[in-house]
């Protein structure tokens, strides 16, 4: 992938696991589906290692494990769960989740979903025509699975930095992924396609808002140096100071790929509420013109026109059509 942000969002997910008896209706505590990686921008590039260029200063007040599940919404005991009509949805994406993470993650797993149907719910209130299975089918496409803390970071897929030592060149951070289904930091970058990025970063900017991260002026003020050595007249935000302190505040391992499940919750792109907005802010916006699954999906692939073939649409479709199939009669 070139330098340049791709013409799309490419956000995601984030969940967990909240031991409930949910009957036989297609829960199942673990799975093995079928899971298919998603277009070349969400496999892509990335690096990393420790932060170079950013002064260690204070970290923010660190958010508890579970902190991202109460920005998603909190499963009150009291509250029939899952919500009314979505036992099959809720299955579906239990089986995933389960599959890719923890038991430890079930809180965030169920207020993720909790925050999903809402979101989905805003979308058919604007004359959206998609279905929950369909928009959670696309998101665990996209992400190869349910992974709550996926991170891509490996130096040899930066598209600023691919030496060896791609983390500690501060450019490269926007060269990574994470998340559920991975949000690409390149959608980001503070001074390249400043036409697209500035939309994507404001919308970024007011997903953290929403969850709940506001770290000071000082820790703000932390990441300048390293932002200016690639764009010199930038004024920092807390947009890059998460993307910027990556490494030396949250601890996110440094050139690999996995599920850096200690920071679930913790860290923003790990965190349910914040992945789960940016996913529905792509789609929000044309909601009157997605009259079915297969049209959101094409929407969501932006410029990536194999989004709008039929093919590829019933690839995404079928991980949820054939687990309702076999589960859901």
């Amino acid at each position: 992938m070139p330098p340049v942000p791709p013409p799309r969002i490419l956000p995601w997910l984030v969940l967990g696991t909240f031991a409930l008896a949910c009957g036989p209706e297609g829960l199942e505590a673990s799975a093995t589906g079928d899971t298919r990686a998603g277009p070349e921008e969400s496999r892509g590039e990335s690096g990393g290692g420790a932060d170079g260029g950013v002064d260690a200063g204070s970290a923010p007040a660190a958010a508890s494990p579970d902190a991202g599940a109460r920005d998603a919404g909190a499963v009150d005991a009291g509250t029939p769960f899952p919500p009314a009509g979505t036992r099959c949805e809720y299955g579906f994406f239990r089986k995933y989740f389960d599959r890719d993470n923890t038991p430890a993650q079930g809180l965030l797993r169920d207020a993720a979903f909790l925050h999903i149907v809402s979101r989905h719910d805003a979308l058919l209130a604007c004359g959206a025509k998609t279905t929950l299975g369909g928009m959670l089918s696309l998101m665990i496409y996209e992400g190869g699975g349910a992974k709550v803390a996926f991170y891509n970071d490996r130096c040899a897929e930066n598209s600023y930095d691919n030496s060896a030592t791609c983390w500690t060149n501060p450019s490269a951070r926007y060269s990574y992924q994470f998340g559920l289904a991975p949000v690409h930091t390149s959608n980001f970058h503070p001074c390249a396609d400043v036409g697209w990025t500035s939309k994507m970063r404001a919308r970024l900017d007011a997903a953290l808002g929403a969850a709940g991260f506001s770290p000071s002026a000082q820790d703000i003020a932390s990441v300048a140096s390293a932002l200016h050595t690639f764009c010199p007249n930038a004024a920092p935000t807390r947009v890059d100071f998460y993307i910027l302190s990556v490494h030396s505040r949250f601890q996110v391992p440094t050139n690999g790929s996995g599920n850096d499940l200690p920071h679930a919750g913790a860290f923003p792109f790990f965190t349910p509420r914040v992945v789960i907005d940016l996913f529905f802010d792509a789609l929000q916006g044309s909601c009157a013109s997605l009259g079915s699954d297969a049209a959101a999906i094409g929407v969501f692939g932006g410029a990536d026109t194999s989004y709008r073939s039929a093919t590829k649409q019933q690839q995404i479709l079928a991980l949820w059509n054939g687990y309702r199939a076999a589960n859901c009669p």
